[in-house]
């Protein structure tokens, strides 16, 4: 089964030009269904439902709708102006299910588990204009600001396993979907921006993740594809220095070469340069990156001997501060293909209005970064770092490309296999992997 799942206020007009890309769009994905959760209006009072449902066969939801075993869309009541539509909502509702939740916002949020996968919660956006009250209250001011058009498309795989796409339009109604673009009722070709992957962290990508997303660039054929934390460091990680079993175990699997590891990232930048010839790659600067300069500043290759001599050509390259040091450490080992740039730290990169040169470890004012940081900077921004894929009002967070546990991780978690997409509309959307 195939579903768009949207929002409606009562007393709301629907958004006549999403309406109908929305249909061309179920037209094309092959939809059964399309649903609408009723949100309310201004007034309690209010119960009219723009005619334009009905005549379209929008079905409403009341209450709850089971997609398949592990997802629900779900009524939770809550106001359109409430400006997190997710608060206390991890709490009440079932812990074994992933969610579908009515809202003006679209959001997403990866929720801690046990089991393989983290659960999730998605809102909608909505396909009717604004109804607020926004001449006394400021709540109603807020949400007119955070008013957003959209829908989730759902695709239901096997009972276990879907595939959910929020997809945010622009308030004239058009909007894109991987490579085809609904503009105005029309359906075009249109090359996204960027692809953002998942964390990297070579040595320890999951082979899984790396086979589709390899798929995935060639069928999306972005114009940039970007990376966060290329460089795993395990090698050097200073967090292990006086772990024994950590230190005996990367021994045993032959991964404490720093040179060795520096090969493996060298070949995988090269593989993805000679696969995409005609793709800008970005390596984002990541906090994995900067344990070489630590391993470095803290003179902690000095009782290292297999990584000594290595460590020494690096630092020659990399005493004067502008350099990055991933990519001077890189070179050491042959020519950088021209496609690949490396965005030094507080260098901004930005297209179509969205940062994309963060990687999310560092704040504002020498403070640590957060999701929840970015989201009120008034800066959209697309970062990586926490393995745990978020979309707020201003931030996007991509996942990881990892296995979903790693020696480092134990107890209840919210990784994810996820990438994030950017459009030229300035719009984006994360792209779960799941097998």
């Amino acid at each position: 089964m195939k579903y768009i799942i949207t929002s409606i206020q009562l007393n709301g007009r629907v958004n006549k030009n999403l309406l109908t890309n929305m249909l061309n769009f179920a037209k094309e994905q092959g939809v059964e269904k399309v649903l609408t959760f009723v949100q309310r209006g201004k007034y309690v009072e209010e119960t009219i439902i723009d005619p334009l449902i009905e005549k379209h066969n929008i079905e409403l939801i009341y209450k709850s709708v089971k997609l398949n075993a592990n997802l629900r869309a779900y009524d939770t009541l809550i106001l359109p102006q409430q400006i997190n539509p997710f608060t206390g909502m991890n709490r009440k509702l079932n812990r074994n299910y992933s969610y579908i939740l009515p809202s003006p916002k679209i959001r997403y949020e990866s929720i801690a588990n046990t089991t393989k996968y983290p659960r999730a919660f998605m809102s909608t956006g909505m396909l009717t204009r604004p109804n607020y009250k926004v001449d006394t209250t400021a709540h109603g001011r807020k949400a007119l600001e955070q008013h957003q058009y959209g829908f989730v498309y759902v695709e239901i795989v096997n009972n276990q396993i879907f595939k959910a796409y929020q997809i945010e339009s622009t308030d004239k109604g058009d909007f894109q979907h991987l490579t085809r673009k609904y503009y105005d009722g029309k359906i075009l070709d249109s090359q996204p921006e960027a692809l953002i992957l998942g964390d990297w962290h070579t040595g320890d990508t999951d082979p899984w993740v790396r086979k589709e997303s390899i798929k995935m660039i060639k069928e999306l054929n972005p114009k940039r594809l970007v990376f966060h934390d290329m460089f795993n460091g395990h090698s050097i990680n200073h967090h292990e220095k006086e772990q024994l079993l950590s230190q005996l175990r990367n021994l045993r699997d032959n991964r404490v070469n720093l040179r060795d590891e520096m090969q493996g990232v060298y070949d995988e930048l090269f593989g993805f340069s000679e696969m995409f010839p005609d793709t800008s790659i970005l390596v984002v600067r990541s906090n994995h990156d900067d344990f070489l300069e630590k391993y470095i500043q803290h003179k902690m290759f000095i009782d290292d001997a297999q990584n000594f001599l290595f460590t020494c050509q690096i630092i020659a390259k990399i005493i004067d501060s502008k350099k990055v040091p991933l990519q001077e450490a890189l070179s050491i080992l042959g020519e950088l293909p021209k496609n690949i740039r490396f965005i030094q730290q507080d260098e901004c990169y930005r297209i179509e209005g969205v940062e994309l040169g963060m990687h999310g470890h560092l704040g504002a004012n020498g403070s640590k970064g957060s999701p929840n940081q970015f989201n009120s900077l008034n800066l959209k921004t697309i970062t990586g770092h926490t393995h745990s894929p978020k979309l707020l009002e201003n931030a996007m967070v991509v996942g990881t490309s990892t296995h979903l546990r790693l020696g480092y991780t134990h107890g209840a978690s919210a990784w994810l296999n996820a990438h994030g997409i950017l459009y030229p509309n300035g719009k984006y959307g994360l792209l779960t992997l799941l097998k």
